[in-house]
């Protein structure tokens, strides 16, 4: 008690000498105040390492500010010890405090308690544990090093433990009087801690051990299950930020005691460098032993950071299976520690080593385990049992899992694997081997994408970055059918999440695919055109959409015949088409001709509902009002039926009728028919997108027209931010939101911000869809009216004018929006 007093005043005494307050000196250590406290009152005295860091912050030797209770604490016994931590040890910090308070615990008789290192051979663990005792030894009275890789080793370390520790039994010939002879030590002797270097089976140590704990226990080990016998971490690689130091202190950019402080400073005045360093770090995916065996690399050649990347990136495999002249503590390289690794995987169970195979071409991360369970019938022999029995795909993975060769996260039934367990794996079979597993993978992947539509959305998603990962690993010139299906499918998806640069260029790699099969590859064909057309659609890129649905129709009635479903999708795309471009005259027959197509194939009545539904919006604006509600309410009543109400395809024909009533002055039917729509599309499809703006500038004309502006002016702002976000602000779907904004702003007399939004939009649309199209001369409508507003009347006249003769051409001198352009301007005229 007298030596932690001394040592608390002292303590006291050095801190005031700093002029600091407990608080100050706490945050400096990364400690408690409540720690200072204790220290100074001589309730506790610091752990081994804090003894460090005391010294270090006050400038004094550790033996001048702690030489009495050096005196007390007697130094630490090594025994058979591998050596030293590595010089260029970094970061782990979390880890070596977690370790400590897990094994730093009050001594006593009781049960034993292991903690264990678990990770991926290479990951460090051994070196964490070096790190650890080295930091902490002097908490123990003796440290103990077993190896522990198998019996033998583990014999022949308790045999130089028995002799060190000079026990009676050193020299026996029985092998369990040993071992005996060191229980019996372990039992007897307490603040003992012992190291089990590299176990692979925990059975293989606990005959060793006495049956209570009077010492720690740490353990190494590349097995995630240790069962009751010991606690566990799972090691992750070094993040880039301690994976950088780490390199820049092994290539010796840096020096050996250089900090965060210094590496900052490295990467101020040496950016390219820096920069080289942390891809390197990006492509070794953080792995100590990968780290260290570039820059070893880099240290014996004399090559640049930069010019180790590119040469990594065209001869991984060599660089991988290259340990270089100091090997260290760690003698096999990277290939080598994985390859033993997965021989000894195939000497116990085939099916683990071809599913770790099959991993080897996925995305490394979110491996979804119904590739296996569903579609291992696609993935050859050993793994077909794994698809009718979940045992089997348990068995295989624990198999994995004893060598942390893969990670399971049974929240999203999802795998792991490290990425140079991939590229190791990969280099080990020959060409022809990795065509046949990704042709393999790709079939499963194929069966398991799903058609896109905003209920399968989440599944795309979940599968996309593995098809990424297996289409761009597949070799060129290499044509597979499954292939092209998986490119056009992972296409779609694209287009229908706006990602329209990515979608363009899977559907020409799929296209490029088709053509090789001549007239067999028609069907693909028609497809990806049709996809394409509908790309450029969106976009609104019409005649270019025009071309490429003339293709699909081409392609189609070639190889495939009328009333084939591609043909049927070219046929109602180029009717969409022309009626978006306000060719209705051209659209309606096109319309019922394709419907008479489908009907004499007796098609599904949730294809022709597709029909119904686009026939009801054309309708709606030739006025054909009493046509457009009937087949709009066919429509909704199909695809509730089929698919429930809750589906995106339902708020097509519903934001139809909403409009339809609207036009009509049927204000209360419609609007719970758009809030319905918005409903639906905001959970569905998420709140930004170009589908839930369209439904809410149709609440916001509603608004508008029952004079509700504040509530009107916020749904034009959120469509139009939804719009300019995702579809860019030259959209021609910008112009319905603009052109009513514009309109609200004229009705509050805000008249040069109207005219400013209905000359934008005026501009939009004449230069996507040109002079005499139907929503031109709205516009033009629209202006005409600011413009009498303002006293222009040679100028609203003119509008006017041109809005007439548009109507007349497009919708004909009966449509209501014709007769009420003919009263304006006869207003006008006199």
């Amino acid at each position: 008690m007298k030596t932690s007093q001394h040592l608390g005043k002292r303590l006291q005494q050095e801190r005031l000498r700093f002029h600091l307050s407990q608080e100050a000196l706490a945050e400096a250590l990364g400690v408690s105040p409540r720690s200072i406290s204790r220290w100074e009152r001589g309730q506790s005295i610091p752990r081994g390492y804090i003894r460090l860091k005391l010294s270090r912050f006050f400038g004094l030797q550790p033996e001048d500010l702690f030489v009495e209770l050096d005196e007390r604490l007697s130094p630490s016994s090594f025994y058979n010890m591998p050596g030293p931590p590595s010089p260029c040890f970094t970061g782990r910090e979390q880890v070596l405090e977690l370790l400590h308070g897990r094994l730093g615990l009050e001594w006593g008789t009781k049960p034993y308690l292991a903690y264990a290192l678990q990770g991926l051979g290479g990951i460090g663990k051994t070196q964490i544990a070096l790190m650890y005792v080295q930091r902490y030894s002097a908490e123990y009275q003796t440290v103990l090093w077993i190896n522990s890789e198998n019996s033998e080793s583990i014999f022949a370390s308790i045999e130089s433990l028995a002799r060190l520790l000079q026990l009676p039994e050193a020299n026996q010939a029985d092998h369990q009087s040993i071992v005996d002879g060191l229980r019996r030590w372990l039992a007897v002797h307490d603040r003992w801690l012992l190291v089990c270097d590299n176990l692979t089976d925990p059975k293989q140590l606990q005959d060793y051990l006495p049956p209570v704990r009077r010492g720690s226990i740490l353990i190494t080990t590349h097995n995630q299950t240790l069962g009751p016998f010991a606690q566990g971490l799972n090691l992750a690689p070094l993040g880039k930020d301690e994976g950088t130091l780490f390199l820049l202190r092994r290539t010796k950019l840096l020096p050996l005691e250089a900090t965060d402080e210094h590496k900052q400073q490295f990467a101020l005045c040496r950016p390219d460098e820096y920069a080289a360093a942390w891809e390197v770090v990006s492509l070794l995916g953080g792995l100590p032993l990968a780290l260290d065996q570039a820059g070893a690399y880099i240290e014996e050649t004399g090559c640049s950071l930069a010019e180790y990347v590119q040469r990594y990136k065209q001869q991984r495999a060599l660089l991988l299976g290259r340990r270089g002249l100091s090997g260290g503590e760690h003698p096999e390289s990277v290939a080598t520690t994985f390859l033993l690794a997965s021989q000894q995987v195939e000497r116990e169970q085939q099916a683990a080593l071809d599913l770790l195979r099959v991993c080897a071409f996925l995305h490394a991360e979110a491996i979804p385990e119904e590739l296996f369970r569903v579609g291992a019938i696609h993935l050859g022999p050993s793994l077909e049992p794994l698809a009718r029995d979940a045992l089997q795909f348990d068995l295989a993975i624990a198999t994995l899992r004893r060598f942390s060769l893969v990670q399971r996260q049974p929240e999203t039934q999802s795998l792991s694997i490290h990425r140079l367990v991939q590229e190791v794996l990969k280099a080990s079979m020959n060409a022809q081997e990795q065509i046949s597993w990704m042709r393999r993978i790709i079939l499963v992947l194929t069966s398991l994408f799903p058609g896109v539509i905003s209920d399968t959305w989440k599944q795309c998603e979940r599968l996309l970055s593995h098809v990424l990962a297996v289409a761009n690993e597949f070799p060129d010139g290499i044509e597979d059918q499954a292939l092209a299906e998986i490119l056009q499918k992972a296409a779609d998806y694209y287009r229908e999440r706006y990602q329209y640069r990515q979608a363009d260029e899977w559907y020409q790699r799929a296209l490029h695919i088709w053509e090789q099969y001549g007239e067999a590859g028609y069907p693909g064909m028609a497809h990806v055109y049709n996809g394409l057309a509908l790309l450029n659609y969106d976009q609104g890129q019409y005649q270019q959409a025009e071309i490429c649905y003339q293709q699909a129709l081409d392609a189609g009635q070639r190889g495939l015949g009328e009333t084939h479903y591609e043909v049927v999708r070219a046929l109602m795309g180029q009717a969409l088409l022309y009626q978006t471009v306000g060719k209705y005259a051209e659209a309606e027959p096109l319309y019922l001709h394709t419907i008479g197509l489908l009907e004499q194939s007796q098609a599904e009545p949730a294809r022709l509902a597709y029909l119904y539904s686009n026939l009801a919006d054309l309708y709606l604006l030739l006025g054909k009002y009493e046509r457009s509600e009937s087949l709009a309410l066919e429509a909704r009543q199909i695809w509730a039926q089929a698919f429930g109400e809750m589906h995106t395809l339902v708020t097509y024909p519903l934001l139809t009728l909403a409009e339809l009533y609207t036009e009509q002055g049927k204000y209360r039917q419609a609007e719970p028919l758009y809030q319905q729509v918005l409903t639906i599309r905001d959970q569905l499809l998420g709140p930004a997108d170009p589908y839930v703006a369209e439904a809410l500038v149709g609440l916001a004309d509603l608004y508008l027209l029952q004079g509700k502006y504040n509530q009107a002016d916020s749904l034009y702002q959120r469509a139009l931010h939804i719009q300019e976000l995702v579809r860019g602000p030259t959209h021609p779907s910008l112009t319905r939101c603009l052109n009513g904004l514009a309109r609200l702003y004229a009705q509050q007399e805000k008249k040069e911000q109207a005219e400013r939004l209905y000359r934008r939009a005026l501009m939009l649309q004449e230069k996507r869809l040109g002079l005499d199209h139907p929503e031109t001369a709205q516009i033009l409508y629209d202006l005409a009216l600011l413009q009498q507003r303002q006293g222009f009347l040679v100028e609203a006249r003119a509008f006017a004018e041109r809005a007439l003769q548009i109507r007349k051409a497009c919708l004909g001198v009966t449509h209501p929006k014709t007769k009420a352009a003919h009263m304006l301007y006869s207003r006008l005229l006199i």
